[in-house]
């Protein structure tokens, strides 16, 4: 009897394992000051195609509507400015949690966030290191844009 409960024990600690293992796939790493196997390990499991966080911040406690899922949303990369008269609605940060993240696709995310604010365009468009704009680790790309409406 005793035989049979002793195997029970194992799974536990397999399925603790994998989990252990599993976590960077689904963007939950371990972040930790110096260097040590645990930290160094993680992020060498971690799978490709994690998608990439958005973090918004409005310019003002007005929040307005958000646009339909259809409307465009321009993009305008930093030095270019639209014609157009606009009003700021807030800021955008896109992170990317994979190193095969490419500014597409951090742009698409964007895009996303801003028609939530109810954004009609992106200006200010900048991508760089995560590292270097302190929103993440290096290697990792960063979109940074402010979020206006059309006035």
């Amino acid at each position: 009897m005793l035989k049979h409960l002793s195997g029970l024990t194992r799974w536990p600690r397999r399925l603790a394992t994998y989990a252990l293992c599993t976590l960077p796939a689904f963007g939950f790493g371990l972040h930790v000051p110096q260097s040590s196997f645990v930290a160094t390990y993680l992020p060498a499991c971690g799978g490709t195609g994690v998608a990439p966080s958005a973090r918004t911040k409005f310019a003002s406690a007005a929040h307005p509507a958000p646009r339909p899922k259809s409307s465009p949303v321009a993009v305008y990369a930093r030095g270019r400015k639209p014609d157009r008269t606009y009003e700021l609605v807030g800021e955008v940060g896109v992170l990317a949690h994979s190193s095969l993240t490419g500014e597409d696709e951090l742009t698409t995310y964007a895009q996303r966030a801003a028609r939530t604010m109810g954004g009609d365009a992106l200006v200010d468009v900048w991508w760089d290191d995560a590292a270097a704009a302190k929103a993440g680790e290096q290697g990792m790309k960063y979109l940074t844009a402010n979020v206006v409406r059309w006035q």
